[in-house]
């Protein structure tokens, strides 16, 4: 009797220990996708700075060959197309990702670096390279819009490169 009482006390003790279940824990094949989705994410930020920089290198480069070409007031006007990271179209698509929460500078926006929905034209790039585009429009000779490309230059190039 006593034996079978200790056969019946491990048989039962076995099966308590084979019910104790693994920790809570959420699928590995979920936490996967998830990762998954979060690499895209990121990928769609950086993609997005890739596509504004390619918008920007854009205009850069036809200011550079309207200066080049004596079309001086061509080059101002896509200078401040650079300055405003592109024209009414682009702004109506970053309206467009601000009013759906997307921020991708929201940090630099808070802390004054940023324009509201701008990618790469820091504010005070944007100053700069709009005060020589004006510059551009004013100069009465050709030294006078040299320094202008060339203030616009220093404004612009640092945005372009990658980082």
């Amino acid at each position: 009797m006593k034996l079978a009482l200790l056969a019946a006390s491990a048989l039962l003790a076995g099966f308590g220990f084979a019910a104790v279940r693994a920790p809570q824990a959420t699928p590995k094949h979920t936490v996967a996708c998830y990762s998954s989705l979060a690499d895209g994410i990121l990928a769609l930020e950086r993609a997005e700075e890739d596509l504004v920089r390619a918008l920007l290198d854009g205009h850069y480069q036809a200011a550079r060959a309207a200066h080049e070409h004596a079309q001086h007031e061509q080059a101002a006007a896509e200078m401040a197309l650079f300055a405003n990271e592109g024209d009414n179209a682009v702004g109506g698509v970053r309206k467009k990702l601000l009013e759906g929460g997307h921020h991708h500078n929201a940090e630099g926006e808070a802390q004054g670096v940023f324009e509201p929905g701008y990618v790469i034209v820091t504010k005070t790039a944007k100053a700069a390279a709009l005060a020589a585009a004006s510059a551009m429009r004013a100069a009465k000779d050709d030294a006078g819009r040299d320094k202008a490309w060339k203030d616009f230059m220093a404004a612009a190039d640092p945005l372009l490169a990658k980082k």
